[in-house]
């Protein structure tokens, strides 16, 4: 079995400030104030781009 060989995804200025745009829209919504990671919006959204219809169990 071949081993992944994985590497960190590097965004563009513009795309990191969109996402702290929508972890700042997510606190803002927070009744306690709290904001998910700029790491755990990432994956969300491409969670979506990539699986944009879920299938039923």
């Amino acid at each position: 079995m071949r081993k992944a060989s994985v590497k960190p995804v590097l965004l563009a200025r513009d795309q990191i400030e969109a996402l702290q745009r929508i972890q700042d829209e997510e606190r803002r919504n927070s009744p306690l104030g709290i904001a998910p990671s700029i790491h755990e919006v990432a994956r969300r959204l491409m969670q979506r781009a990539l699986y944009p219809v879920e299938r039923p169990a």
